[in-house]
């Protein structure tokens, strides 16, 4: 298993797992360097996707694991390869969010995330919350 940087020709690819965005925005997302892939040999298995809160703080805009590869660390070791990144270019802390009726708010608390809050966007109908870390 492998994790990189995505490049360009593979965004039809990364986009089975990232439908949140645009394509067009998904591209530049990719071109800036902002997209990690987890690889099984040459196939795309997870993504990893970031921005910046305030344009100061890194956020976690998305992770997704392949189902047939969860539950056997590969969101671990994306999240430490991400964290350790971004400790790396001098950054103390990171932030990410979730929704309320999603299992993966376990996943970040294990990983030491702290919630710190909760907001209502609009149409959706479920909270978003709120998760920060210190590196």
């Amino acid at each position: 298993m492998e994790i990189s940087l995505a490049s360009n020709k593979e965004k039809k690819k990364i986009e089975k797992y990232d439908s949140h965005i645009h394509s067009n925005k998904l591209g530049e997302c990719i071109y800036n360097q902002f997209v990690y892939v987890l690889r099984d040999e040459k196939k795309i298995v997870g993504v990893l996707r970031y921005s910046y809160f305030w344009q100061t703080i890194p956020f976690l805009d998305l992770i997704h694991i392949d189902e047939s590869y969860q539950k056997k660390g590969y969101g671990n070791k994306m999240m430490s390869y991400w964290e350790n990144l971004m400790s790396v270019m001098g950054y103390k802390d990171v932030m990410l969010s979730t929704q309320e009726d999603e299992t993966s708010k376990y996943f970040y608390e294990k990983l030491d995330y702290k919630y710190i809050g909760k907001f209502l966007p609009p149409n959706q109908n479920v909270y978003e919350l709120m998760y920060t870390k210190k590196l």
